[in-house]
């Protein structure tokens, strides 16, 4: 028996045209999803670069922070230790105030001898008697080295 060709119908000629149609709709399809993947793809890429950069940039300013406190902690104690040694020379001045001005008067006279004062400009600078003037030059005054 042999097969005979025959002349296909309107409606199968339209099926046809239809699934040529969707075929081609298929490949169309295909093509923009892999185009869109692809793009996809490198925003992924982007995105995964941008990450990266902002963690580092975090991690830089929370290093930066960190210096930052332990140059604060430094500066702190080295502020307090400064408070400390102001109220110890507080303390010393009110101390150096409250002493008998006479004794400052002698402090002053030993400091005129041993710097090579006469009798008589030490008495006038600080107005004590020649006694005394004597007596402070007699304990202060640096002992000649001349040969």
């Amino acid at each position: 028996m042999e097969m005979q060709w025959v002349a296909p119908t309107t409606i199968e000629l339209a099926l046809i045209v239809v699934v040529i149609i969707l075929a081609a709709l298929i490949g169309v399809i295909f093509v923009k999803i892999r185009t869109v993947y692809q793009l996809l793809h490198t925003h992924e890429q982007q995105n995964a670069q941008k990450i990266a950069a902002a963690e580092a940039a975090v991690r830089n300013f929370a290093h930066q922070q960190n210096e930052d406190q332990a140059r604060s902690l430094v500066v702190t104690r080295h502020i307090q230790s400064l408070q400390q040694k102001l109220d110890e020379f507080e303390s010393q001045i009110r101390e150096l105030k409250l002493q008998d001005p006479s004794l400052r008067l002698y402090q002053r006279a030993a400091e005129l001898v041993k710097q090579g004062a006469s009798i008589e400009e030490v008495m006038e600078a600080c107005d004590i008697p020649r006694a005394e003037a004597e007596m402070l030059s007699m304990v202060h005054r640096q002992p000649d080295t001349g040969l």
